[in-house]
């Protein structure tokens, strides 16, 4: 190779052993994906196993560990949730039709349930999403203020058979707070107003459950 080829291939060389010496998620605009998939597999609770993830002698598939839980429910949620609604913690996946609302990401990122009137939905959708808050009930009490009468809340939440969704897993450590259940999730309906018309206690594919419930007028709750 004569010299001037050499001056000119040589710094080419150094930068593509850089580039394929680094690590994905350091790479610039890497996903989030990639960052995500280190930490899981550096954790020594972990066991990386074709298509997912062993945690304490059982297997969970890698769909579960990237989001977008609310896809599994969408079409059963469609039978209830119609007209003007919310989606409260829709994140990047959003319940078709609904004013997405999130506190750091997606659409509904920087609106907040103060822009809402209250009685003004005719339903309120969340997925994965109550678990995140230590005062849920509380919670639950502002997203139930804001349906109407005669309106649906539909809650889609992890189950408590998901290992890896458990408070404290190295799937989401201190990021849940509490663990949903369903028989606690349809009291909790009944004291906000609700009567549960529809649940599924799972888990389903998705190693989550659902309860629906409808507003009723004051006075008029009946019972899970």
């Amino acid at each position: 190779m004569n010299t001037h080829l050499r001056k000119t291939l040589t710094p080419l060389v150094r930068r593509l052993r850089k580039f394929f010496h680094t690590p994905l998620e350091d790479l610039p605009h890497a996903p989030d994906l990639f960052q995500h998939y280190r930490g899981l597999a550096s954790h020594p609770q972990l066991i990386r196993r074709p298509g997912g993830w062993e945690y304490r002698d059982r297997f969970y598939p890698d769909y579960l560990t990237v989001g977008g839980a609310s896809f599994a429910i969408f079409r059963t949620a469609n039978d209830f949730c119609k007209g003007n609604g919310l989606d409260i913690g829709a994140g990047l996946w959003p319940f078709p039709g609904a004013t997405a609302i999130d506190i750091w990401r997606g659409s509904g990122a920087g609106r907040t349930l103060d822009d809402i009137p209250d009685g003004s939905q005719e339903y309120v959708f969340s997925s994965h999403c109550l678990e995140h808050s230590d005062e849920w009930m509380k919670e639950l009490s502002r997203w139930a203020s804001k349906v109407k009468p005669g309106g649906h809340m539909f809650l889609y939440l992890p189950h408590p058979d998901c290992g890896i969704w458990n408070p404290g897993s190295p799937l989401v450590g201190s990021g849940h707070k509490w663990q949903p259940e369903p028989p606690l999730i349809k009291k909790a309906l009944n004291v906000h107003g609700f009567d549960v018309v529809a649940c599924d206690d799972g888990p389903d594919w998705m190693f989550s459950f659902f309860v629906c419930g409808r507003k009723a007028p004051t006075g008029a709750v009946g019972s899970a």
